[in-house]
């Protein structure tokens, strides 16, 4: 079940209505979770809120029973939620009924601290807001034909769209970066879609041939042969008509992961949208506006979600599909995110480079570098699965991002880079799953990174459970291969594009796990050998475990500009040989650069770490094996440095004597990741999803 791990439902209690699936499953459109993918629901349906009385005086809008021309009260709702949020004022709520809502919607109307705005799905049913094309969904009988002009299994749409390529003055929010993402303008995909009923993404295609092609071998980003990447879209800028084709994959290798579903899309609700530029939900110069319960969905290469320039904006329980990227905070503070769910365009045929080269290499989050920064932003009890990159996260002070759940990102995850004079970024009491490098620096312009910094400056990583051994999908093979091996290549713990200045790292009380040595066999998982040029990087009281051969213990040649200091950390590799004579740390204390790195920090580089089997609860060599708590006797017990009293750590007072090594401090209450904390840290989470 290995090849499935990612891609299965969390079989934890969740709130929600058990027959729901964005509204299709609530339509009684399907009676089971069978889906016309061929695969049953591989992540939780949205969380519906709860049934609770209704408050007094609170808006109402609903789509089907409503008029733009009620007065918006329980009995006469308004129709559309555009109209409805440009009607609030501070202290309103409004209630959203259930149903789709085919908008693109801008909140402009502020609330006051003591008296918020709340725009909020009705109790008990779910409101979804799409900034699709109803038809494809409604009627897809209708809206479909068979192209007659392409290859077998392709359709197109009976109906043309000749604003799909129009531009909308879309952000340039990641400057300069455009044309090796997308390499000509032309190119870039204008219609993305998802399968309604899983919400599994179709792939947005750049080119004809690619959804045409019968080819599904890779021979690398140079190879010029059409490549088939699984069922999608493509726009045709001359006729405005949309393409699509839902063929089988038929790598061999995939298993479980290919597309075995209907092939006629004028059988298969889906949701599509076209176009570029256009924020799905816009938010821009308001305070205190709290969004709650809603699905958004049907973005293209735009922003799913933008907030700019707000202050005191709150998303709770809003679950998001799609967008490039899904999340845009650009100068704004005092926004939190909480119990919320990103999914997003990887499907589980795609792979990072199907994304990258042949279709929308999207993000989840991006924080724009607009002025002022982005100050004290709080992402919490999230989970975020299934795309490209994850996260661009910089050019903010105080971000705080905490018990979430993080899986199945196929390139970049956390890009926390380059340094930057003034910012400040804590990651904690997190579960982070499969990357290809989940802690990333990027440098977009040439040279920005000074060599100065604030003394507060940098990004804080502790108390996380970190799990490489799934690996991701980077690449078809070149030549078939029955064996799936390539749907999980590792990749590294931490790596840069371009060789940035990386930002000083705080990186200490982690537990982390990975199947495969590191690249060129640096120490502790390349944090103490890659990007320490002018910066700073501690690494202290981390449990790094190898299940395949021996960790290795390469570092730099020690330098005054190698400003590392590291210790407390315990390193492990269950297949390696529990001969003290074969103990890689005292080896490398032997050796002339362990006596030379004295001189820079006095312990010298691995003076203070151990080499032992940390006596984790539960590790397996399968990735759904996992309990990163500490055994009775464990050699992690009290064992780790004192640290710093201004470095945050929320067990420091529950950890009694010397620090414990590793995420879990021994016989501590656990706590829980994702929405509503429903998946258990440490022993049930990769239980939980390992299918």
């Amino acid at each position: 079940m290995m090849g499935l791990r990612r891609w299965a439902s969390v079989a934890l209690p969740f709130r929600t209505v058990a027959a729901v699936a964005l509204g299709i499953l609530a339509a009684g459109k399907l009676d089971s979770q069978e889906a016309s993918t061929g695969h049953v629901l591989l992540r939780p349906p949205p969380v519906v809120l709860p049934d609770e009385p209704l408050l007094e005086d609170a808006y109402y809008v609903d789509a089907r029973h409503g008029s733009d021309d009620f007065d918006g009260s329980r009995q006469r709702p308004w129709r559309t939620v555009q109209h409805a949020v440009d009607q609030l004022r501070p202290g309103d709520v409004l209630y959203v009924r259930g149903g789709i809502y085919y908008e693109k919607v801008a909140i402009r109307c502020s609330g006051m601290h003591e008296a918020p705005i709340v725009v909020r799905s009705y109790p008990g049913e779910l409101a979804i807001l799409d900034g699709g094309l109803r038809e494809f969904y409604e009627t897809p009988g209708e809206a479909w034909q068979p192209n007659p002009d392409g290859v077998p299994g392709e359709f197109i749409s009976t109906r043309s769209y000749p604003d799909g390529d129009t531009r909308r003055a879309p952000r340039q929010f990641l400057p300069g970066a455009w044309e090796p993402f997308w390499g000509r303008e032309q190119e870039r995909p204008l219609a993305m879609g998802f399968f309604a009923d899983t919400m599994i993404a179709l792939h947005g295609y750049r080119r004809l041939q690619d959804l045409r092609s019968d080819n599904e071998l890779f021979a690398g980003k140079a190879d010029e042969r059409p490549l088939y990447c699984g069922p999608g879209l493509w726009f045709n800028r001359r006729t405005g008509r949309i393409h699509v084709r839902l063929a089988h994959t038929r790598l061999e290798g995939l298993g479980a992961a290919a597309y075995r579903g209907p092939t006629d899309p004028r059988q298969v609700p889906l949701v599509v949208a076209v176009g570029f530029g256009d924020d799905v939900l816009r938010l821009t110069g308001i305070s205190h506006v709290r969004i709650e319960g809603l699905v958004v969905r049907g973005a293209t290469g735009s922003p799913l979600i933008a907030i700019y320039g707000c202050d005191g904006v709150e998303l709770e329980r809003v679950t998001a599909y799609g967008g490039f990227p899904a999340l845009l905070l650009d100068a704004s503070r005092n926004i939190k995110v909480r119990h919320c769910a990103f999914r997003g365009n990887a499907a589980p045929w795609s792979s990072r480079a199907h994304m990258k080269y042949y279709g929308t290499p999207s993000y989840q989050i991006i924080f724009y570098n607009s002025q002022p920064i982005n100050e004290n932003i709080e992402i919490a009890w999230c989970e975020f699965t299934d795309d490209h990159d994850f996260a661009f996260f910089r050019f903010v002070r105080n971000l705080q991002f905490h018990h979430n759940y993080v899986d199945n990102f196929n390139d970049d995850g956390l890009e926390c880079g380059p340094k930057l004079r003034d910012h400040s970024i804590y990651i904690y009491q997190n579960y982070l799953g499969s990357a290809l490098i989940p802690f990333s620096q990027h440098e977009i312009a040439p040279d920005e990174s000074p060599q100065e910094h604030g003394r507060d400056s940098g990004i804080y990583v502790f108390r996380n459970i970190i799990d490489l051994r799934n690996g991701v999908y980077v690449a078809p093979p070149a030549q078939p291969d029955a064996t799936g091996k390539f749907l999980h290549q590792e990749g590294h713990l931490a790596s840069d594009h371009g060789s940035p200045i990386w930002p000083v790292m705080r990186f200490y009380h982690n537990t982390i796990v990975r199947r495969t040595a590191t690249f060129r066999q640096y120490y502790l998982f390349g944090l103490a050998a890659q990007g320490l040029r002018s910066t700073e990087r501690d690494v202290f009281n981390n449990i790094f475990i190898q299940t395949e051969g021996t960790p290795g213990v390469v570092l730099p040649a020690p330098s005054e500009s190698v400003r590392l200091r590291e210790g407390g950390n315990l390193i492990w590799g269950p297949s390696a040989s529990h001969d003290p004579a074969e103990n890689p740390l005292e080896r490398f204390r032997l050796t002339p650069q362990f006596l030379a790195s004295q001189r820079l920090y006095a312990p010298g580089w691995t003076g203070l770490d151990l080499f032992a089997d940390p006596l984790l609860a539960a590790l397996g060599s399968e990735s759904g094996e996992l309990d990163a708590r500490l055994r009775p006797g464990s050699p992690a017990i009290d064992r780790g440095v004192a640290l710093p009293d201004d470095w945050p750590d929320p067990l420091r007072g529950q950890d009694a004597g010397l620090p414990d090594i590793g995420a879990i401090p021994a016989g501590i209450d656990l706590w829980g990741v994702g929405i509503d904390g429903r998946l258990p840290f440490g022993p049930a989470i990769c239980a939980a999803s390992s299918g």
